[in-house]
């Protein structure tokens, strides 16, 4: 490609790439415009096909062609990509990679759970050393990502705040410091929680349409159902919270969709207090009122 820039006389200070973002598979592209100096621009694979509008057909060379234009369109919107620290990248991975284990054991104990009677004392055997292997795998991912934090002093500042939350874990502190970029990426936690589909929207239109208030289903999926996980820990944790939860529950109704929409709003308060520690600079102080 750069062989090809190079007979048509564009120079590197000259150019920007843009390029749908596909997770750590990007990085590659990441390292080598950062090396040469290249501005680049990575968007969301949704957005760029949306803006396309009706299409027919598809291979590499007609994808890149519509990258390009939309590129050219909103060249004046087009938002720079700032590589993130190699601490922030190798965060990335080692979610990346403990995903992998849980996502393993999850399988061997369902398979252990559907064998049943069935399930002969060598497969037994077999299934619970399985299981020990996968829990020793993420124990010592987890022992290396705090590896990591500790030797990255602007994210050991941010990582110690934000775990002062109660109900943010490990996971849940690393997902928001590597999705946020150490919280540079996002101007306000709204729009943090919009990206992780916790921020709810309206549904109207004129006078016919009046939809329920919902979050977005475009949203990161598992950042969003770990940030579940908080929020039901955060319940137990926090008495203010706790009372909270009781009490939108019984303004609701007590039914199960009440219990999804109570959830969703002490996450959005978690995502809140993450931003707020981080912006004073002070830990997260439980206030029990």
């Amino acid at each position: 490609m750069m062989s090809w820039l190079k007979i048509r006389g564009v120079k590197s200070s000259e150019l920007l790439i843009c390029a749908e973002h596909t997770g750590i598979y990007t990085n590659t592209l990441i390292a080598f415009a950062h090396k040469k100096g290249i501005a680049l621009s990575l968007n969301s694979p949704l957005d760029i096909k949306r803006s396309i509008g009706l299409a027919r057909g598809k291979n590499d060379a007609v994808d890149a062609a519509r990258i390009a234009e939309f590129a050219y369109t909103r060249r004046d919107k087009l938002r720079l990509y700032e590589k993130p620290s190699e601490g922030i990248i190798k965060l990335q991975y080692l979610l990346t990679e403990r995903r992998q284990y849980v996502r393993q054991r999850t399988a061997i104990i369902n398979l252990h759970s559907a064998m049943g009677q069935y399930e002969t004392s060598d497969g037994r055997s077999r299934n619970e050393s399985a299981i020990n292997h996968t829990e020793k795998l993420i124990k010592k991912v987890e022992e290396q990502m705090h590896t990591v934090i500790s030797e990255d002093p602007a994210i050991k500042r941010n990582f110690d705040l934000v775990h002062s939350v109660k109900g943010i874990g490990l996971i849940n502190a690393i997902n928001t410091i590597v999705y946020t970029n150490n919280f540079k990426s996002f101007e306000s936690p709204r729009k943090y929680a919009c990206y992780i589909g916790v921020a709810p929207f309206d549904y109207t239109s004129g006078t016919s349409i009046r939809g329920k208030t919902q979050v977005s289903k475009i949203c990161r999926t598992q950042q969003k159902a770990e940030l579940s996980m908080a929020a039901r820990s955060a319940i137990v944790h926090d008495p203010g919270l706790r009372r909270y939860y009781q009490r939108k529950m019984k303004e609701k109704g007590g039914d199960k969709s009440a219990h999804g929409i109570v959830i969703n709003a002490i996450k959005f308060k978690l995502i809140l207090r993450m931003f707020a520690v981080v912006r004073a600079g002070e830990p997260y102080r439980v206030l029990n009122y």
